[in-house]
């Protein structure tokens, strides 16, 4: 009991805990997040784990032979790291061949001769050191992480190849040391890089899918869902109703007020089509600068003439707009039951636009048009949507 711990084993029993740590941790971000280039980092400090134990149980040439699995899987990820630079082909596939090929055999030929260590890490550092200094100028800020987390792990190396068997304590504290600071560096540039893809890869999923002027969604979004509510359709028997509404007067509010004015009412109508859904399942989608489409689900023609329709009519007619205080939006609208033959979300549109087309030359009273399934069928539409 009275027995004092060893500061030393404290030490090392800490800095293994850490590296222990950013497995688990590693592991469970690349679950979750679809990250390969943490789930390589985390086999890569478990290698170093075992590199650090082997130094403790003894064994003169394993830890040289166990290290060098750690800038193999180290170099897999820079590549997973790097895929996004461009002008670094031949660099990239020098280093798969070191990293996958090379210092696996360097490896096994390690447990026969301390030498191999350093031969395969100089081979290594050179190869990294030819790619990092191309992609530095592509990946800032998060790759000035790499340089110590790099720089820690080839000291780790060149020291354990200057050291000779057996291994002192001290020598598995430098080493748990130096392998625990690439360890951690080397967590913060790939968690780092892992948020600009992520918040970059979230802006190309917004442009794509949410139109930038309105908020309401793309024609793409519009596609995807027609195609669901046909499928309710044939094996529920749930019908559901596509809609194609158009501002009259936006051209009338282009001439006397200007092109600030045309935008305030685009933003209204959008805002107001949105308000005046009913469900959440249904979705609003601009299809072009007058026009905007309207899915609802779960309801035949005749209710939603008479709720969602209506609704949209009324609200462009609530309140006048904020760039032309007496003016208000003219809606006018055409629908139809989404199909349940195979007929493409891109011609159903069309059609609906030819017969909206009709009504809007023909300056109709009415401002609700409900298209049948046999006149939608016969609807012969140009091949453009205007």
């Amino acid at each position: 009991m009275s027995d004092s711990i060893d500061p030393a084993q404290l030490w090392l029993g800490a800095l293994v805990g850490a590296q222990v740590l950013l497995v688990f941790l590693c592991a469970i971000e690349a679950n979750a997040y679809g990250e390969r280039a943490l789930l390589l980092h985390a086999a890569a400090t478990l290698m170093a784990v075992l590199s650090v134990l082997a130094l403790i149980g003894r064994e003169p040439l394993a830890p040289t032979a166990v290290l060098l699995l750690v800038p193999a899987l180290s170099g897999l990820q820079l590549l997973d790291l790097v895929s996004h630079a461009g002008g670094l082909r031949q660099a990239r596939r020098w280093l798969l061949f070191t990293s996958a090929i090379v210092l696996p055999a360097v490896a096994v030929a390690a447990v026969y001769s301390g030498w191999a260590l350093v031969g395969g890490i100089v081979l290594w550092t050179s190869v990294v050191l030819m790619l990092m200094a191309r992609a530095l100028r592509q990946s800032r800020p998060w790759i000035w992480w790499l340089v110590p987390a790099l720089a820690a792990l080839a000291l780790a190396s060149f020291r354990l190849a200057a050291d000779h068997p057996p291994y002192e304590m001290d020598d598995a504290i430098w080493q748990a040391g130096l392998l625990t600071l690439w360890a951690a560096f080397t967590y913060l540039a790939t968690a780092w890089r892992g948020r600009i893809l992520g918040e970059t890869q979230a802006r190309i999923l917004g442009r794509t899918t949410i139109d930038p002027l309105t908020g309401l969604a793309t024609p793409l979004v519009l596609g995807e869902r027609i195609q669901a509510a046909r499928h309710l359709t044939r094996r529920y028997g749930h019908p559901s109703v596509l809609m194609v509404v158009n501002i009259d007067n936006l051209a009338a509010l282009t001439a006397e007020f200007g092109p600030e004015a045309t935008e305030s009412a685009v933003l209204a109508a959008a805002s107001r089509i949105r308000a005046s859904l009913l469900r959440d399942g249904d979705v609003a989608a601009r299809l072009t600068h007058s026009r905007m489409a309207v899915l609802a689900e779960g309801c035949a023609p005749a209710e939603a003439a008479a709720t969602v329709a209506t609704r949209i009519l009324v609200a462009g007619l609530k309140e006048p707009l904020a760039a032309a205080r007496a003016e208000y939006l003219h809606l006018r609208i055409v629908l139809a039951a989404v199909p349940a033959d195979d007929m493409p979300p891109k011609l159903l549109l069309q059609k609906l636009h030819h017969r909206l087309d009709q009504e809007v030359r023909a300056a109709s009273e009415r401002r609700i048009v409900t298209v049948t399934q046999e006149e939608l069928i016969a609807l012969d539409p140009p091949t453009t949507i205007r």
